[in-house]
């Protein structure tokens, strides 16, 4: 018998399988139900400091699909790739919960922003998910000037720190600690604290 789900539908039943796949197949039993659409979900605050380095509330939030069980190192990407940011958020801080690491809280503050600028809060709770961003990027700079991301390769390291000042700013926050921006000699700019 032929199926005539659409092509996002099948997209979404896929996304599922290798999200449920790559937890079950790294770690223990996973919450989340099989078949729940990840791009669907929407955050809500149950502590403002959750995913925000030293925090590890995101563990104790229902709201988690991943608080018993933490995505693998492949997962955690394909969740950023095609979840959405509310999911990627919640991947990305209970990485970040189990074992900090730069990297990690960078994409927390970046799901942030999506959530925010996507709206996917309540209107009431927008605010306050801006305000988780603006910490989070500032916790890569204070907790983890030497963070960095890779290529699609694994190869090529990208450092975080400038582009978690410039997203501060651009999100009308103030940078504290003594960062500064400074341009470097090849004309591009570096966040620096002298």
């Amino acid at each position: 018998m032929q199926s005539f789900r659409s092509e996002g539908q099948r997209m979404r039943t896929c996304l599922v399988l290798l999200a449920v796949l790559g937890i079950f197949g790294c770690y223990d039993r996973a919450s989340y139900v099989y078949g729940e659409p990840l791009e669907d979900l929407t955050l809500e605050v149950y502590d403002p400091t959750m995913g925000v380095y030293p925090s590890t509330v995101i563990l104790d939030d229902p709201n988690n699909p991943f608080a018993d069980s933490t995505p693998g190192t492949e997962t955690k990407w394909v969740l950023q790739a095609n979840a959405g940011p509310v999911a990627a958020f919640y991947s990305w801080a209970t990485v970040l919960a189990r074992g900090p690491y730069g990297e990690a809280q960078y994409y927390v503050g970046l799901n942030l922003l999506g959530v925010y600028q996507n709206g996917l809060a309540r209107q009431e709770d927008l605010p306050v998910v801006r305000d988780m961003a603006i910490r989070s990027y500032q916790s890569v700079l204070d907790n983890f000037p030497d963070a960095v991301t890779y290529d699609s390769t694994g190869t090529i390291p990208y450092e975080l720190l400038t582009p978690s000042y410039k997203a501060i700013v651009e999100m009308g926050g103030t940078v504290t600690g003594g960062w500064v921006l400074v341009r470097t000699s090849s004309g591009g700019e570096r966040a620096v604290r002298p």
